[in-house]
């Protein structure tokens, strides 16, 4: 089984012509973007409040990404992220606490 690095996040999913029109539920599996570095990631995102996360909304999730795609440091609080499908950026967010040790 692959290692994971879980975090607490807070995301805003966009809204608007160019980006998701549709909400998404639990297992949602964008790719990331952390500024600076070279590749996007895998990550899968879980929601904690609600069934479903509108576009326009923002809330609380936890991600679960792969380690080892980028240094284990980016995964800290206060660290932002982007997250999208191909090239359409969908939302962004912001790491609130790390789940699990590094």
């Amino acid at each position: 089984m692959e290692d994971l690095i879980k975090v607490l996040a807070r995301i805003e999913l966009l809204a608007g012509k160019d980006v998701r029109q549709v909400p998404f539920i639990s297992g949602y599996r964008p790719a990331f973007y952390f500024e600076g570095e070279r590749t996007r990631i895998s990550g899968r995102i879980d929601l904690t409040d609600r069934d479903s996360f509108m576009p326009g909304t923002s809330g609380l999730v936890n991600i679960a990404f792969i380690k080892g795609m980028i240094d284990d440091s980016r995964f800290n609080p206060n660290e932002e992220f982007t997250f999208s499908e191909g090239r359409n950026v969908l939302g962004k967010g912001i790491i609130i606490e790390r789940l699990n040790q590094k």
